[in-house]
């Protein structure tokens, strides 16, 4: 019996529910359409281990996966946000929203292309973040001004096609995780959970976004100046040559 069938239909099940949430915005349910973007995330976070526990896995998923994360976290999440607040400004709310869907997509598929390349981080925002983060301050009922918003989305679409590392949990990396960056976030955290305590869970996902560029400029002001001390100490030496 071909049992990889289950696991293609956990991830086709992200693929429904980001279709689902797709149809809730146009419908208004802005609520309910966060829920479905939220349920298709924990179906994004199961597939890949059901795969593995059940030695299934293979490039009919990853091509399955790729397209269904873009849909939900993608196209669902710039449907979402723009049915709940941006709509009011038109084609001005419309540009950034579409933005969503097709810079997840180049995400991913760079993502597929540099699998075997990159290891110990995400490059880039990981599209369910972005999902994730839209469905918590729709949840949340707060609504700040529209082109903050515009600004926000705008920066979610950057963020995902950027070269900034984030974290994946997955083991060793080769990047140093910087006590301030944390500390700093933790503090972000804490202050906008207190401000506003119904926007903790856009709050978590907000300070994992400013964790990832904090830590990646220290690292690389890092990188550079141990580049500097190598040249330093390589003129000497070809000074005496």
């Amino acid at each position: 019996m071909n049992k990889s069938w289950i696991a293609n239909g956990v991830t086709a099940a992200n693929a429904f529910f980001g279709g689902l949430s797709i149809m809730m915005s146009i419908e208004g349910h802005c609520d309910l359409a966060a829920i479905f973007i939220l349920i298709a995330m924990v179906a994004d976070a199961l597939d890949g281990r059901v795969a593995r526990a059940l030695h299934t896995a293979g490039p009919m998923g990853v091509e399955l996966d790729s397209l269904s994360d873009d849909i939900s976290f993608g196209i669902a999440a710039g449907a979402l946000i723009y049915s709940y607040q941006l709509h009011e400004l038109g084609w001005v709310g419309i540009i950034p929203c579409a933005l969503l869907g097709t810079f997840c997509a180049f995400r991913l598929a760079r993502f597929n292309v540099k699998v075997t390349s990159v290891h110990g981080y995400f490059e880039g925002l990981p599209c369910p973040t972005t999902g994730v983060i839209i469905s918590a301050y729709v949840l949340s009922g707060a609504k700040v001004w529209n082109w903050l918003i515009v600004l926000w989305v705008l920066l979610l679409a950057f963020l995902m096609v950027s070269e900034i590392h984030y974290p994946d949990n997955k083991g060793a990396s080769a990047d140093r995780l910087h006590r301030p960056a944390i500390l700093i976030c933790l503090a972000f955290f804490v202050i906008a959970t207190i401000f506003y305590w119904p926007i903790w869970a856009a709050a978590i996902c907000a300070a994992y976004i400013l964790f990832g560029m904090m830590n990646t400029y220290l690292n690389r002001r890092k990188g550079k100046r141990k580049a500097i001390r190598r040249k330093q100490k390589r003129a000497p030496e070809d000074i005496e040559q």
